[in-house]
């Protein structure tokens, strides 16, 4: 019986799934850049046989075009196994100015409840007549909720 690697190794193959084969190639020459390089890289695509990065930060693009020079010469000699049926003239990258979309989470307002502990008992030494008729309807209040 086949395993899930054999599957996908055969239909990346396949005529239709060129694209899959496609995406595998550029998530190989993606893992040739430096770690936070690769972190700002927001997606990659291929257009008139130009791959062309998305960074998502201006500094990145900086150091993408420094390292680009070293890394597309070795590429065209030697290209990675996943990549010998793509040929690509060029490699460039561009910054999104576009903000990622945000998910927003429909929540539901529900009422908290919860319990009264509280026992009212305590002594009111408050001096201040308009404090003291405060403190004295919070008591009545914890009173009705036990009762």
């Amino acid at each position: 019986m086949k395993n899930s690697a054999q599957v996908l190794a055969h239909l990346v193959h396949q005529p239709q799934y060129k694209k899959l084969s496609q995406h595998q190639c550029i998530n190989v020459i993606k893992t040739l850049f430096p770690p936070h390089i690769q972190s700002m890289i927001s997606f990659a695509y291929v257009k008139h046989k130009v791959l062309y990065f998305v960074l998502s930060h201006n500094g990145a693009k900086q150091e993408f075009d420094i390292i680009i020079s070293s890394i597309k010469t070795p590429l065209k000699q030697y290209p990675p196994p996943k990549c010998k049926d793509f040929v690509f003239e060029d490699i460039r990258a561009y910054v999104s100015h576009k903000p990622l979309p945000k998910t927003t989470e429909v929540k539901k307002e529900t009422e908290a409840h919860y319990e009264e502990r509280a026992l009212g008992e305590f002594t009111n030494n408050v001096s201040d007549e308009k404090l003291h008729k405060i403190i004295e309807s919070i008591r009545s209040s914890i009173h009705d909720q036990h009762d």
